[in-house]
């Protein structure tokens, strides 16, 4: 990514630091890496000095300083896991004991992060930044289901409410997050700010302008044509991703349109197995018309929309929740079709007038998959509104100036 004329000269020289405290283990495929990522890129294009403090599992990103601590590595995948208590120990001690940089800024991801930034805040008497995607109640309520249930659940979300007050200012990345947050913790307006995923829509090449050879090549490793119609889904694998309704749904699908195939990419979260979901598709009987490959690494993601016609994301989650992977699919030129939820509807429009189909059922979904499917016009039209809207919308400079000033609210 190019820095912006003008601007490196100013941010530059150590005038902006960050530390970047993620809680998760970075870079995985999964949502909160994506954001992590696009708004370190975002900021070190700006000219800021950027240090991102993560688990020790992951991997390392070109051009990114990441601080792990040592420490034996656990198995843990999409979600919450009883091995990240033991994680989010081992990165307390060793942010505690990392010398903050003069005039470095504490930016901090999820609510386990604002207890991270909570403590190393009064050690070193600095406000910090919370950075959030949605309610920690409900992502452990996913695995625990007690967690939102009763006493406990009173108490999960008294804990939730006063990790969120703790912070001086608070970012959330959906429209659904702010309104639950202003609504019951009474955070004044001017310290609770809406910044959406941004996407590097220079990493992309929209899918109707795709290298021919590059495309077909894709495809053929699956065993599909330039003739088929390929709709995908990149994310966790999970029913609250409408994954069990795509695959339930496929053979009617596929019998209204044949040439329609798809390619569900991804891993499970906490408590589904991948060999469960093969099993489900395998007694679809659709061959190659409807796969599950397994994950798809970032880097590869271009790629990947860039050869395919149409983008998915059934999601019925609270609607607190993010949907980072839609800036993503917009930028790479692809109508989504995707289920009503605050955060769709922020970036496809009320009415999908930014690039996509918004469904208010699962039935309508599947209506509008194929129609889209047999109608090559349409598909054009909702992707070129979609790739223009993500780089007007949705760019990580964006993200980065209005995360800047925040920052200087924070001196």
């Amino acid at each position: 990514m190019k820095h912006e004329p003008g601007r490196e000269a100013t941010l530059n020289g150590g005038e902006i630091r960050t530390a970047l405290v993620a809680p998760t283990p970075f870079f995985t495929e999964g949502g909160a890496s994506s954001r992590i990522l696009g708004e370190a890129r975002g900021l070190r294009s700006l000219g800021a000095t950027v240090r991102i403090l993560t688990y020790p599992p992951g991997r390392n990103w070109p051009g990114l300083e990441i601080l792990r601590p040592r420490a034996s590595q656990r198995r843990m995948g999409i979600g919450f896991h009883p091995a990240r208590i033991l994680y989010d120990f081992e990165l307390l001690k060793f942010l505690l004991a990392l010398p903050m940089r003069s005039g470095e800024h504490l930016h901090v991801f999820l609510h386990e992060g604002a207890a991270l930034g909570l403590l190393k805040g009064r050690l070193t008497q600095r406000s910090f930044l919370l950075d959030l995607q949605g309610s920690l109640v409900e992502e452990v309520g996913r695995t625990f289901r007690f967690a939102r249930e009763g006493w406990l659940g009173g108490l999960a979300r008294r804990i939730e409410i006063a990790l969120e007050r703790s912070a001086s200012h608070v970012i959330v990345s959906s429209p659904g997050l702010l309104s639950a947050i202003s609504a019951r913790d009474r955070i004044p307006p001017d310290r609770l700010h809406f910044i959406p995923d941004g996407v590097a829509t220079e990493d992309f090449t929209p899918s109707e302008r795709q290298d021919p050879e590059l495309r077909s090549r894709w495809r053929l490793q699956f065993g599909l044509t330039d003739d088929d119609v390929v709709a995908i889904y990149v994310g966790g694998l999970s029913p609250e991703q409408g994954i069990n309704d795509l695959i339930r749904h496929a053979p009617k699908m596929i019998h209204e349109c044949p040439k329609l195939c798809f390619l569900l990419f991804g891993v499970p979260t906490q408590l589904h197995r991948f060999e469960d979901y093969v099993a489900q598709i395998r007694r679809a009987g659709l061959g190659k018309r409807l796969q599950m490959p397994g994950p798809l690494h970032y880097e590869d993601l271009p790629l990947a929309l860039g050869s395919s016609e149409i983008a998915l994301t059934w999601k019925h989650s609270p609607p607190e929740e993010a949907n980072g992977k839609i800036p993503h699919y917009m930028a790479a030129g692809l109508p989504s079709v995707a289920l009503r939820l605050p955060a769709s509807e922020y970036y496809l429009g009320h009415n999908g007038e930014f690039g996509g189909v918004l469904s208010q059922t699962v039935a309508e979904a599947v209506d509008a998959v194929v129609s889209l499917a047999g109608d090559r016009s349409q598909r054009l039209r909702l992707g070129r509104l979609a790739r223009k809207s993500a780089e007007d919308r949705l760019s990580l400079k964006v993200a980065a100036s209005e995360i800047l000033r925040i920052y200087r609210e924070l001196d």
